[in-house]
């Protein structure tokens, strides 16, 4: 594989920007309709907490109240 610290300007139709999770890292690489490939220097993979935030906790049963349609 190719690296470059330098990318160009455009890219022909069908140029892939691919995205692979490994462990804590992401790598990360163009992929030219040719076959050429150029890698890209590899991330830290964010971790994200949003399901955690969004749980919503259960009300015990002596306090659920029923909707009544009006």
């Amino acid at each position: 594989m190719q690296t470059s610290s330098r990318l160009p300007r455009r890219f022909p139709a069908n140029t892939k920007y691919v995205v692979e999770a490994h462990g804590a890292y992401v790598r990360r690489y163009v992929e030219f309709p040719d076959g050429r490939v150029i890698e890209l220097s590899p991330r830290k993979a964010l971790t994200c907490h949003c399901a955690e935030a969004a749980l919503v906790p259960a009300l015990p049963a002596g306090k659920r109240r029923r909707l009544v349609a009006a």
